[in-house]
């Protein structure tokens, strides 16, 4: 009788031993076994599909606004993102325009219709082509931002001019045919009769507009054709103007130039340097304006005047107003 006296008292103190130690880790209202059960429960997952050797299309409002072919392909339906290898294809404007692109990889947001590619990008519209490490495309605004060894290319229809431009990163729009670089900008200006000089040009930002045929250069500006090299903060080339009796290029603020002068006359050559506010260039006169306080060091003599105008490879130096000191030994 006894032991079963005891043995009652052991499972009843036992009973109160384990509501305690519940209670004190759990507090009954399922604990950690409610967590449990929560992680356990099928999460949805993203709905995706892979596909290899993929063609893949994007249609908006019955027109074609995008084709992709690509060596690997994942969309994600919930994100509405596609990631793709090797892609190359034709977006097409808001205006039907193809613009022809590849990469190494891209990712296609379709919600924003934004196109992103990466490694060796190349994308081509009309006389336009641009190359870069990074290429992101709105298709609706017609936005392309290109990063990391920028170079274009692009052709004017009016002129044949040929721009080719380096720079650490561009802004574009190709329906309007306006661009803007920026970091390290570097160039050149080929004409389409090969007889016709070249121009170079450097700058920290440029401003490209071919519909109005016109190239902005702002911040250490520097400009170079043939014999004579010119310094800036601020320049404008007019790309209509080569052969016109027109400015073709200016230069404003803190003008400096050094020119190397071969006479026709069969004399030594010699450096000339000036300094000017401002310097229009029109090259179908081979001639050079400078205003704005402009001095000319030419041999010895020391050359001012409210303007001066200096030819190509002519030691002839055309004065107005002049105020000039020569040294006569």
């Amino acid at each position: 009788m006894k032991r079963v006296q005891w043995l009652s008292i052991f499972v009843f103190v036992g009973l109160c031993f384990g509501i305690i130690a519940l209670s004190l880790i759990g507090n009954w209202d399922g604990g950690e076994f409610r967590n449990l059960k929560s992680a356990s429960a099928p999460t949805k997952q993203n709905e995706e599909s892979f596909f290899k050797e993929a063609e893949y299309f994007l249609v908006k409002n019955n027109k074609n606004s995008l084709t992709l072919i690509a060596s690997q392909l994942a969309l994600d339906s919930n994100t509405g993102r596609t990631v793709f290898l090797t892609p190359r294809g034709v977006a097409y404007t808001g205006s039907g325009e193809p613009i022809n692109y590849k990469g190494k990889t891209g990712l296609l947001k379709e919600g924003k219709e934004e196109l992103m590619l990466e490694g060796e990008v190349t994308m081509t519209v009309d006389l336009a082509r641009y190359s870069s490490d990074k290429l992101d495309y709105n298709i609706v605004s017609d936005k392309l931002i290109s990063t990391g060894n920028v170079h274009t290319f692009s052709k004017s229809r009016k002129t044949g001019d040929e721009i080719e431009i380096f720079s650490e990163s561009a802004v574009s729009y190709p329906k309007s045919e306006k661009s803007q670089y920026l970091g390290k900008v570097r160039g050149k200006i080929l004409r389409k009769r090969a007889y016709e000089e070249s121009v170079y040009f450097n700058s920290g930002k440029l401003d490209l507009d071919m519909k109005k045929h016109q190239i902005d250069l702002i911040d250490d500006v520097r400009l170079k054709k043939q014999s004579f090299t010119a310094e800036s903060l601020k320049g404008e080339i007019f790309l209509e103007n080569y052969n016109k009796r027109l400015k073709y290029f200016v230069l404003y603020d803190d003008v400096k130039i050094v020119e190397t002068v071969v006479p026709s006359d069969g004399s030594s050559s010699f450096t000339r340097r000036a300094f000017s506010e401002k310097l229009e260039g029109i090259v179908s006169e081979g001639k050079i304006v400078l205003t704005g306080a402009p001095k000319v060091y030419q041999h010895k003599d020391v050359i001012k005047g409210n303007k001066i105008v200096l030819r190509e490879n002519n030691e002839v130096v055309e004065v107005d107003d002049a105020n000039t000191k020569f040294d006569l030994k």
